[in-house]
């Protein structure tokens, strides 16, 4: 039976009438589907799918990541045109890069020191593999034309300065790792502003 708050398709619904149509809210918007009884075929292809689905849910955790990190996954998941979650955004990153073969390597802590008007460091933990992580930085969210290098400062700790910035300017960035198709990953999208000259 659906619970209307108003009159119905007007403010929201809940539940189902009959075995036609499903009211519920989701992220903030009411929502109808058809009512479908989902099957559960376990062919092999949805196995490994769900597989992929299993480790990346248990990366997430796994990688007990910083409220820094999680509000850089938020806006990472910000630049999409659908609303989703950083988990999302996080999750479908990783499912990508597992349908490719690839192994998805763990960055995590990135911490943001030394800013000044024309500079300032990144440090980032992630297990070494055999190259080194680059910055991606910019005045965009979306578009980052800049890189940096980072150099290995200890076991699974990188550290990279970025130089030539403007002063009192918002800059974004991300971190990626390996190549896209060949052990490709990246954290989300971080933020910091300059000091005036």
């Amino acid at each position: 039976m659906a619970k209307l708050k108003a009159p119905l398709l007007s403010f929201g619904a809940r539940g189902g009438i009959s075995k036609a149509v499903v009211f519920f809210p989701w992220k903030r918007v009411n929502a109808a589907r058809e009512y479908v009884v989902p099957t559960n075929p376990r062919t092999t292809a949805q196995k490994t799918q769900r597989g992929y689905l299993k480790d990346a849910v248990a990366e997430w955790h796994g990688a007990n990541y910083t409220p820094d990190d999680r509000t850089a996954w938020n806006r990472f998941a910000g630049v999409h045109s659908e609303l989703i979650s950083g988990f999302n955004a996080f999750v479908r990153t990783f499912l990508d890069q597992a349908i490719l073969g690839n192994i998805w390597t763990r960055m995590r802590d990135v911490v943001i020191t030394n800013i000044t008007s024309t500079t300032a460091t990144i440090d980032v933990e992630a297990k070494y593999v055999g190259d080194a992580p680059i910055i991606e930085f910019g005045p965009f969210k979306t578009f980052f034309p800049y890189t940096q290098e980072m150099a290995l400062t200890n076991e699974d700790h990188w550290s990279g300065t970025i130089n030539g910035l403007t002063p009192d300017t918002l800059y974004y960035f991300t971190i990626t790792y390996g190549q896209p198709g060949y052990n490709y990953t990246r954290v989300g999208i971080y933020g910091f502003r300059t000091l005036p000259a």
